[in-house]
Parts: C-alpha cells; structure tokens; sequence
C-alpha cells in the first residue's frame, strides 16, 4: 500500500483518506481487503495514531470501509454506481481546472476540444 504524505496545506488524515480512497476507488484495494491496523499505518508513515484513525473514520464515514471490533478495518465491496459518481465528480473538478487555465489564455475549454478533433484527423 503506497501512501505518500506531503508538507502543505491537506492535512495528513486528508491525504491518507484520500490516497486510500483512489486506491479502494482503481481496485488497488478491493472488497473485504484488511487495512493495516491504525498503529502498524501510523508507524508506517511516522504519523499520530489520532491522525490515521480519523481517516480511517472517514473511510467508514463515506462507506468504503467497515471495522470488525476486536479485529481491524476492512474495505467496503463498492457499488459500481459509488465509484462511477466518484469518477464523475473527479473528472468535474479537473475540467474545472482546466477551464480556468483555458480561461486565463482567452480560450475555452470547447476550442481546445475542436482543435484536438481537428488536429487528429490530418
């Protein structure tokens, strides 16, 4: 399990949710996978027990994981509707993004797309 933490403004619990998240969300975890124990994960990546247990919370909070008492967190089978919405919403805010890039040089987002159906076909 790859996680890599980053000195910035996302809190620590942010980006281990949401790297667990992409990893649940591209199959790299799948349904009824064991997570690392919130002390073995915080170890790992030299963090607060807290930290860890707060994104795992989130995890179970936006059901995609579940914890067994006594036994440890497990990942949560995703519906395949949950993880198209997710997509979704992903590729929403990086068009976003690309919009006001777009934006900030006096073109749209539709040029770009026009010129790039254009250029494919010479």
């Amino acid at each position: 399990m790859d996680i890599i933490l980053k000195n910035g403004t996302i809190p620590i619990y942010e980006q281990v949710y949401q790297q667990l998240k992409r990893q649940i969300m591209d199959n790299t975890l799948q349904g009824d996978d064991e997570l690392p124990s919130i002390r073995s994960l915080a170890k790992s990546l030299d963090i607060s027990v807290i930290t860890v247990k707060k994104a795992y919370e989130l995890l179970v909070n936006s059901q995609l994981a579940y914890s067994i008492p006594g036994k440890g967190f497990y990942v949560a089978t995703v519906d395949l509707k949950l993880k198209q919405s997710e997509i979704t919403k992903k590729i929403e805010e990086e068009l976003t993004q690309l919009d006001l890039l777009a934006t900030s040089y006096d073109l749209s987002l539709q040029d770009i797309f026009e010129r790039r159906m254009t250029d494919d076909s010479l």
